[in-house]
């Protein structure tokens, strides 16, 4: 039945072709990157064409494997602008990984893990009664810094990309849409432990109840790989995605509350000291509150619980992971 699952849901990416790139602890779960700037489709009125809407933001969150305390936690702010006029948008962000209040990693030799500087230029190619179709290309620049016996040492690493996004109306309430990006690295792929190239996409069918209640059913998709016969890095994720928003109208701007769940189809890791393959199944459970304020501002918690369950582990004791994450956003909009 599962791999019944699995080719239903592969199919839903046939027309089109948001863990990232793989770091060097494996607890490390990445969740940030796995889901792109969420560049909304400008629009497309004569008078909207010649406004610029403006977002710029502050998002704060940590990451943490259960039982370690700090000692191998994460603090990843991120600070973004996002600027949208007619069929164009642009979005630009500081994001840092910052270990340096974490113990195990001051005696592990590492000071801030990396910075990581973006930025992204979309353009609505279409936009009809009954669909919309999108096209962006962006870079990613990573500085990894890393504490040695003869000093630091930083490694450089870019990232192009090039992702197609889509939304299909099927009615009044239902929808078929998604992203799909390709991603090139170069400098320091091997010294940063990263693939060469990767695919990261997302599709799905959402569903609207009513004004209160949706549903959304997505698959996911990431995929690292190298040009020749090295391995290391490698990896390959499918998960399907639950998303369940219902918006409530509490006080004068609506609160949009949202459950959600993820769980692994098939997940697999290089393993370059065993050379093989190692599976991992991961569930998660989440929830995401946006609250909108008045004078543009809106507030954003979320909080999520994942339970790993590491296979090919050698002692099956210390084969599971729980994990924890948090995230605290502000924006403002003009």
């Amino acid at each position: 039945m599962m791999n019944q699952i699995k080719v239903l849901a592969s199919s839903l990416l046939v027309w089109a072709g948001t863990t990232c790139a793989q770091q060097a602890d494996a607890e490390h779960a990445d969740s940030k990157h796995d889901r792109p700037p969420r560049l909304a489709a400008p629009a497309t009125s004569p008078a909207a064409e010649k406004t610029w809407h403006i977002t710029t933001g502050l998002l704060i969150e940590t990451e943490n494997v259960e039982g370690q305390s700090d000692n191998k936690g994460f603090w990843e702010p991120t600070l973004y602008l996002e600027a949208a006029r007619g069929n164009w948008s642009i979005y630009g962000s500081f994001y840092q990984e910052n270990h340096n209040g974490a113990h195990y990693y001051g005696t592990q030799g590492r000071s801030d893990w990396f910075n990581q500087y973006e930025i992204n230029l979309r353009y609505l190619i279409a936009s009809h009664a009954v669909y919309d179709l999108g096209l962006m290309a962006g870079v990613r620049h990573y500085q990894w810094q890393y504490k040695q016996q003869d000093g630091i040492t930083r490694y450089q690493t870019q990232r192009y990309t090039v992702q197609p996004d889509w939304e299909i109306r099927l009615g009044d309430q239902s929808r078929f849409s998604g992203w799909l990006a390709l991603y090139q690295y170069i400098n320091h792929v091997r010294q940063n432990a990263l693939t060469d190239k990767e695919l990261e996409g997302e599709t799905g069918f959402g569903y609207q109840v009513n004004d209160l209640l949706s549903f959304k059913l997505n698959y996911y998709i990431d995929r690292g790989w190298n040009s020749g016969s090295d391995r290391l890095a490698e990896f390959s994720q499918q998960e399907l995605r639950l998303y369940m928003p219902l918006t409530l109208a509490l006080w004068h701007t609506p609160l949009t509350v949202t459950p959600y769940l993820r769980h692994s189809l098939d997940t697999d890791y290089y393993n370059v000291e065993q050379q093989r393959n190692d599976g991992e199944t991961d569930t998660r459970i989440g929830l995401l509150l946006e609250q909108t304020l008045p004078q543009g501002i809106a507030l954003s918690l979320e909080y999520a619980y994942e339970l790993q369950r590491h296979h090919g582990t050698a002692d099956d004791a210390g084969s599971n992971g729980k994990y924890h994450y948090t995230g605290v956003g502000l924006s403002y909009a003009f």
